[in-house]
């Protein structure tokens, strides 16, 4: 059974509870220019693609509704966390955790002074540059049919034409056309084998991957399930299985199995395990997965504390990081092994 994965591990790699999160109304009203400007490119992604079609079952009115959704700041932070951990994981450093004693220790506000621009940052980028994409994907998922072009009235207008023409005495017409575009599950599966290809491809240099879990088609982008996936595992029965780290969960990871079918792809979801020295994170009612999304933000250097932040080019941190990495990931291998099925030898 091939396995892909990273040295990623939310155990490692969460942020920690920082509960002072909140926007400010300068912040608010940007995030939801954001959501509109990108309700105005998608719109015009889909007419450009789908012609009328795009609007017969209400796709450019359904992107319009999702981009003037109220944000909720939880929902966004969840997405910065996320976005931030990979961010952290690329440079080789273990994410800032607040101490003890929350907004009141003063060590944490100094903390958070660095750390929320830097998040506000990461999750602006992150909506400009894929929220078009995923209300793009809501709308062709929901909105248009798999076969969109109405093969059936065309045959029928065409044989009622010649008839009238007077030229045949009968007429039958048979059109196969060839989709340009795709829309509905067919366009969903489409998308959801190419972004498994690119977790495959990304995993197998050990760099987790940015995925949105499609699931409700009802849900904007700024509420979208960002997860960060750090582990693929594909048996050789058209089967898969995803591990991945959500903010939601905090510390327990999260297991997603894809299966392959005719009529496109089947996912359930599986129970998190949760890390022993973690609270059970609060459960939440939420759809069937429906697809996948490949996830796009440039990287970018986080904020660094401590002795690190002044002794960066003095010592060898990366190695440090990587060989205490290595050495952390072999000593939890049990719990490797309760979250999937790896060997007990840990990861190659």
């Amino acid at each position: 059974m091939p396995t892909y994965q990273s040295w990623f591990r939310p155990w490692l790699d969460d942020p920690g509870p920082w509960a002072v999160w909140q926007l400010t109304p300068d912040e608010e009203t940007a995030a939801a220019v954001m959501l509109r400007a990108a309700a105005g490119s998608a719109c015009a992604r889909l007419r450009a693609d789908y012609g009328r079609q795009a609007n017969v079952f209400g796709g450019n009115d359904l992107v319009t509704q999702l981009a003037t959704t109220a944000c909720a700041g939880d929902r966004l932070f969840r997405i910065a966390q996320a976005v931030a951990a990979v961010d952290y994981y690329r440079a080789r450093v273990t994410a800032r955790r607040p101490e003890p004693g929350g907004d009141t220790n003063p060590v944490n506000r100094v903390c958070w002074s660095r750390l929320h621009p830097f998040l506000m940052a990461r999750l602006t980028q992150c909506l400009q540059t894929n929220a078009v994409q995923s209300l793009v994907c809501c709308a062709i998922s929901s909105r248009v049919a798999d076969k969109w072009m109405p093969a059936a009235e065309m045959s029928r207008q065409l044989e009622h034409e010649l008839v009238d023409s007077g030229l045949f005495s009968s007429v039958e017409v048979s059109l196969d056309l060839r989709l340009p575009v795709p829309g509905g599950r067919i366009w969903l599966a489409a998308e959801t084998e190419k972004t498994v290809a690119a977790i495959r491809k990304s995993l197998a240099r050990r760099q987790p991957v940015l995925v949105e879990i499609l699931r409700d088609p009802a849900t904007s982008p700024a509420a979208a399930q960002i997860v960060v996936v750090y582990r693929l595992e594909e048996p050789a029965d058209n089967k898969a299985m995803l591990t991945y780290y959500d903010p939601a969960l905090a510390a327990a990871p999260g297991s997603l199995r894809i299966a392959k079918t005719d009529h496109g792809f089947v996912f359930h979801d599986m129970p998190g395990q949760v890390a022993p020295d973690s609270e059970a994170p609060e459960s939440e009612d939420q759809a069937a997965a429906q697809g996948l999304h490949l996830l796009a933000v440039p990287p970018a250097p986080p904020p660094l504390f401590g002795a690190r932040r002044w002794l960066r080019w003095c010592l060898p941190w990366g190695l440090c990081w990587y060989l205490k990495r290595r050495w952390l990931v072999w000593c939890h291998r049990k719990r490797e092994q309760a979250v999937s099925g790896l060997p007990s030898g840990g990861p190659p």
